[in-house]
């Protein structure tokens, strides 16, 4: 975790890696996810600077915002590596959408932390976004100390 102030639109408790924007931010993987859009991690590297900024920057509270952030990441794949974006469809794999229930890989991850699950109206609670970042994190098996901060941040009080 960074010491300095959290740059705007990513979570404090992302890792320096991420804030520095060497790796996905968890706001730009839920852009990603929302506009069924794969981006690699190599490709996210190839990008510029100015470019990952402007992903992490760009609106995203309507529906013109998300097209136009879709719209975004494709001319920026298309510039870039010449090529299509890679569609990446959902396919009723999104259950951060659910917010009447915890998904199974944060109850998992829960487990597996030794951590108590907060009551299911924390999660409901939560924004899209949020749910998103702490399924993310939840399903991952190397982001246990974000996945432990952002269960904090999220679900404390």
């Amino acid at each position: 975790m960074s010491s300095s102030a959290t740059p705007p639109g990513l979570y404090p408790f992302e890792s320096d890696e991420t804030l520095s924007l060497a790796i996905i931010p968890l706001t730009v993987r839920y852009k990603l996810d929302v506009c069924e859009v794969k981006l690699h991690l190599q490709q996210w590297q190839k990008l510029t600077l100015a470019d990952r900024q402007a992903l992490v920057a760009a609106a995203f509270a309507s529906q013109a915002d998300i097209d136009a952030c879709s719209k975004l990441l494709h001319a920026l794949v298309d510039r870039h590596f010449g090529e299509a974006a890679t569609a990446h469809p959902l396919s009723g794999d999104a259950p951060w959408l659910d917010a009447s229930r915890w998904p199974q890989d944060v109850i998992d991850q829960c487990e597996r932390e030794s951590l108590a699950l907060p009551p299911v109206e924390r999660w409901s609670i939560l924004d899209e976004a949020q749910r998103h970042a702490l399924f993310v994190l939840g399903r991952s098996k190397h982001s246990q100390r974000e996945f432990r901060a952002a269960l904090s941040s999220f679900c404390s009080g």
